[in-house]
């Protein structure tokens, strides 16, 4: 049976080594893995935007359909609807992948909204992309990716609601994520390089890397960590907070990619500008994981929506992967000095 046609999969190996696992992505990102459209490429990039969020089982880690296809409808509306990037190879039947075809279908119906972001859409409208985008990509994508990976990068039933990734290479994916995404980037734009005109195709890799949406709004944290636990210092420099409040991302979100309440602290202006795109020092993090062990307790929807998924070592991994990524760590006491 092809591999776009399994309806279920086992994961066939666990403790594999680093080399073999380099080597299925490899393989994965060259010419010479069959592909027709970039739906590998995109399920692959969503599985690294929520890498974080998936839940701890025995056989692995747990992520859900929803989770994964919302994170792929979310990039690939960017690419297709802003971007006007074509995807898929042309065949002599159609110019467009489905699901190029559902999301033009959504603008056909509604021109005016090319000018939203996916997250700004109507919820139901949301919804019924995000189930149509599922149903296409668990019938072509999932069981040719597991193939694709030898059956050891995740296990799945198309009559389940998600995958459990393998936990060789969960840890892989947390350790290299910044790697992988760069490969991935590259091997993406290489394809639409292939297929598309060269007057759409300025700064592709840009555009790839743009297509990752961010919360522009974090007020809701602000609100949330001052007014609900009551943080009204610094989270570096401890300073009072009175006037311009900000939320910044403890490990930056250029390296985790998603907004969680478990990565997010209170912050006066100067040290959210100093710190910028680096890693606070590791002694931060004992503060913030004992921060976070007294908040996840609380039956706020926010906190618990937020810190699903999340363990007590999970920021020292990330701090540790995005660290050995090349992210320079802050020197908070140039902050305390000139507060």
């Amino acid at each position: 049976m092809a591999g776009w046609n399994l309806k279920n999969g086992y994961i066939t190996e666990y403790g594999v080594s680093e080399e073999k696992i380099w080597s299925l992505f490899n393989y994965v990102f060259s010419d010479a893995c069959k592909k027709r459209n970039t739906y590998k490429f995109g399920v692959i990039k969503s599985l690294l935007d929520c890498v974080f969020s998936g839940d701890m089982i025995n056989q692995g880690v747990w992520y859900s359909y929803d989770d994964i296809f919302g994170h792929f409808t979310n990039n690939y509306w960017n690419l297709v609807v802003k971007y006007e990037l074509r995807q898929m190879r042309k065949d002599g039947k159609s110019e467009f992948s489905r699901i190029e075809q559902i999301l033009k279908e959504v603008i056909n119906n509604n021109p005016i909204l090319t000018n939203f972001e996916f997250e700004s859409l109507d919820s139901n409208i949301k919804k019924k992309v995000i189930r149509l985008v599922t149903v296409e990509c668990k019938r072509y994508v999932i069981g040719a990716l597991y193939d694709d990976f030898d059956g050891i990068i995740y296990g799945f039933d198309l009559n389940d609601t998600g995958i459990v990734l393998n936990p060789c290479v969960y840890n892989f994916m947390l350790k290299y994520k910044t790697e992988l995404e760069k490969l991935n980037y590259y091997a993406w734009a290489r394809f639409l390089e292939q297929i598309n005109d060269d007057n759409v195709l300025v700064r592709v890799i840009d555009k790839l890397e743009l297509a990752t949406p961010r919360r522009e709004d974090l007020s809701v944290y602000r609100e949330i960590l001052r007014i609900e636990f009551e943080e009204n210092t610094c989270f570096y420099c401890g300073k009072e907070l009175e006037n311009n409040i900000q939320v910044d991302h403890f490990v930056p979100w250029s390296f985790v990619k998603d907004d969680k309440l478990w990565n997010c602290v209170l912050s006066c202006a100067r040290c959210n500008k100093r710190k910028s795109n680096k890693l606070p020092k590791q002694d931060f993090l004992m503060k913030i994981e004992k921060r976070n062990n007294s908040i996840r307790v609380n039956d706020n929807s926010i906190v618990q929506i937020d810190f699903e998924g999340y363990s007590q070592d999970l920021l020292t991994k990330i701090w540790k992967y995005a660290k050995m990524s090349g992210l320079k760590e802050y020197e908070i006491d140039e902050c305390k000095k000139t507060s």
